[in-house]
Parts: structure tokens; C-alpha cells; sequence
């Protein structure tokens, strides 16, 4: 069953645009950016969560619709902190779930849609910051990550890079 983005008082998605996915798929592409988030933070206290939430945000301004269309849906949902809290599969499975979901946009809605929500998600990963210095840290875009966070952005790099065959 096709689906559009962003949820409707039918429960099936209300903005003007068919996509050829099924709903468990369009759910998989709503989950996974807080996944990403979640695990970014990796349960550490000294990040900078509100700019996880930034960068999710920061798809409504995505060249591709079906971003802007998962960030409507997101902040439609109107979360709470305890749901937040019990998002978060581990760091393998979120990096599984993106390579799925790439390669599944690249396979459906082609290769540009998926570098679009790929590179997003790699965005949003990227985006937390540690706040205290300690060794092993590098910085990417201005701010100071750790090594893991970098493996964990370079992870979802490589299963974008997977799934687009480059």
C-alpha cells in the first residue's frame, strides 16, 4: 500500500505525494533519525541532545520532500521524554537500519532521495557534541566528538556508501 508523508486523520499520510512504500517502511524512515540521535548520545549526560534535535529539525529545509515530509511526521507526533527514552536499538542495529532504509529510497524512489536522507541522518549524528575535553577527540564542523561518535558517523557513511554502490 502506497503511503505519503506525514499522518492524517485516517492514519495514512496527509501530504499531497504517493510514495510506493508500506506503511511499516514509512514507520521505519519516521523511527530511524531519533534512533540515530539516541544512539549518537550513547547514554552519556555531557552531550548536547538539543542539537540532535536541531539537525532533525533542520530537514525541513532538505532539497528532497520526502525529508521535509519524515520531519513533519516526527515532530507531529508529539513525543514525550519517556517515549524518547525508550527509542534505542543499539548502534548495530540503528547502522543496519540505515543501510535498509537507503538502500530501500535508492531501490523505490532512487539514488537521489536516498543520498538526501542518508546524508541527513549522518547530519544528525554528527551533530552531538561532547561538552567536557578529554583525549581522544576530534573536531568535525567546530565541534569536538568523540572517536566512537566519529566511528559511529563514518558507519553510517559506509552503509550509505553500501547501498548506493560507490
Amino acid at each position: 500500500m502506497p503511503s505519503k508523508p506525514a499522518s492524517g486523520p485516517s492514519g495514512r499520510p496527509a501530504v499531497g505525494v504517493d510514495l510506493p512504500l508500506r506503511r511499516q517502511e514509512w514507520d521505519l524512515l519516521v523511527r530511524l533519525p531519533r534512533s540515530v540521535l539516541v544512539a549518537a548520545c550513547a547514554g552519556d549526560e555531557d552531550v548536547d541532545a538539543v542539537a540532535g534535535v536541531a539537525a532533525i529539525a533542520a530537514g525541513q529545509r532538505s532539497r528532497a520532500l520526502l525529508v521535509r515530509g519524515v520531519v513533519a511526521a516526527i515532530f507531529a507526533e508529539q513525543l514525550t521524554d519517556n517515549d524518547i527514552e525508550d527509542i534505542g536499538p543499539g548502534v548495530t542495529a540503528v547502522l543496519a537500519d540505515c543501510g535498509y532504509a537507503v538502500r530501500l529510497l535508492a531501490e523505490r524512489l532512487g539514488p537521489d532521495i536516498a543520498l538526501a536522507y542518508g546524508e541527513w541522518l549522518m547530519d544528525i549524528a554528527a551533530s552531538v557534541g561532547r561538552t567536557a575535553w578529554e583525549a581522544g577527540r576530534i573536531r568535525l564542523g567546530g565541534v569536538e566528538i568523540h572517536l566512537a561518535e566519529r566511528r559511529f558517523v563514518n558507519g553510517i557513511g559506509r552503509e550509505l556508501a553500501q547501498a548506493l554502490h560507490r
